[in-house]
């Protein structure tokens, strides 16, 4: 309250101004202080799920590329919160080298992508290949802070430059940071493509393999560099974002990634090494047949001896019949047996082991014996491995939902 003298005598007016201005410089302040506590978790956790990863007592490949994706992501944290501070000491070539991690990063993501997928390994050429756009791009911030001496400077997470950069340079710096990730992540959703579109040809169940969760994450993080890409083009200029918060919401997105990749990927792993350990996925129903060996007499020989297994052993009573097993049992090698489903069952695997799953229900369905059980758990007992897997299959092959067949 301020004391002013007016032509009616003394009066208290209230100064509103100076008090507004530092109440929002102190909300500003605590929004600031809350992000950085985010990315200080974030990295913390990133750090803390890479342990958990190295505890395990059997290893996959992909554990080995999830574990230094979190690590890269997590020294990308504790960058964006250092930098970030009052006095920050990463403003030369080291907070131009943590800046540059991004480049280094979103391969070892798409590796585990392959490696968790596919279960294919780099060899020396591709891992060479991952590591050139970051090679480059350190050549790039080292050679412009030796000769523009004081010109680049990396604070609030991103590099600024003074008059004396060429445009040349800070596009350099700019455009491969949005456009690499992105590339990245646009091969691994490719990838995954692959991989779902082999699950039919290879397995007689999706659920736990199918790597929904892997394929939306990519999707996102995509999404994430076009509207980063396009805030650092426009969103600054706009006045969109203040600049230098900018790195610190990004950090927050990426905390978030970090807790969803490194929790699912912990269990995915697990779920999925007897999916993948056969054998790499591969799609069969395009494969040239001529390197199997087989002639049409012994496609007819196989198939008979196929379907006389299938009645006598049920196998597909197993919920994680693959066709690496099944052929095992037949003393067949996966090529030989795909080609069979293929020609003579005019299916792929799946459909093929769940045609016997869903008869076995319906027969069950009927038999008084088992009406102590429900249909779901009819379902579990013919080979099942989910109740939405179980209704959607069992509606496709008959039209009716089981609940409808079971009144009929």
């Amino acid at each position: 309250m301020v004391l002013r003298v007016t032509g009616q005598g003394l009066a208290f007016t209230k100064e509103m101004v100076p008090f507004q201005l530092d109440y929002l410089k102190f909300d500003a302040y605590q929004k600031v202080m809350l992000l950085r506590t985010i990315l200080f978790t974030g990295a913390v956790q990133g750090l803390f799920q890479l342990l958990l990863l190295r505890a395990k007592n059997k290893y996959h490949a992909a554990d080995y590329w999830l574990m230094g994706w979190l690590f890269l992501v997590s020294a990308q944290l504790f960058f964006y919160y250092e930098n970030t501070a009052v006095h920050s000491l990463l403003t030369g070539i080291g907070g131009g080298l943590a800046f540059s991690i991004p480049l280094i990063s979103a391969p070892v993501l798409y590796q585990y992508i392959r490696s968790l997928s596919l279960n294919k390994q780099p060899d020396r050429l591709i891992l060479a290949l991952y590591t050139l756009p970051w090679i480059s791009y350190v050549i790039i911030i080292l050679g412009t802070m030796v000769t523009y001496p004081g010109g680049l400077v990396i604070t609030s997470g991103f590099p600024h430059f003074n008059a004396m950069i060429p445009d040349v340079v800070i596009y350099l710096f700019t455009y491969p940071m949005a456009i690499i990730p992105g590339g990245y992540a646009m091969m691994g959703l490719i990838t995954l493509h692959r991989y779902q579109k082999s699950l039919p040809d290879n397995y007689s169940y999706t659920e736990r393999i199918n790597l929904n969760w892997l394929k939306l994450l990519v999707i996102s993080i995509l999404l994430l560099f076009i509207f980063l890409f396009g805030l650092i083009r426009f969103g600054t200029q706009q006045r969109l974002l203040r600049a230098e918060n900018l790195f610190l919401y990004v950090g927050v997105v990426l905390s978030v990634y970090v807790f969803l990749i490194g929790y699912l990927g912990l269990r995915q792993n697990t779920l999925l090494l007897s999916a993948t350990k056969d054998r790499p996925l591969t799609a069969h129903s395009n494969i040239s047949y001529q390197k199997t060996g087989l002639d049409d007499a012994a496609v007819e020989r196989i198939y008979l001896q196929l379907l006389s297994h299938m009645e006598a052993e049920q196998p597909y009573l197993e919920d994680d019949l693959s066709l690496t097993a099944l052929a095992q049992q037949l003393g067949l090698n996966t090529n030989q047996l795909s080609q069979v489903i293929n020609q003579k069952a005019e299916s792929n695997f799946f459909t093929f082991v769940n045609r016997y799953r869903v008869a076995a229900v319906k027969i069950k369905l009927k038999d008084p014996a088992f009406a102590h059980l429900s249909i779901l758990g009819i379902a579990y007992e013919c080979g099942f491995r989910s109740k939405s897997a179980f209704n959607r299959i069992f509606k496709e092959q008959t039209g009716i939902s089981p609940i409808q067949y079971q009144k009929r």
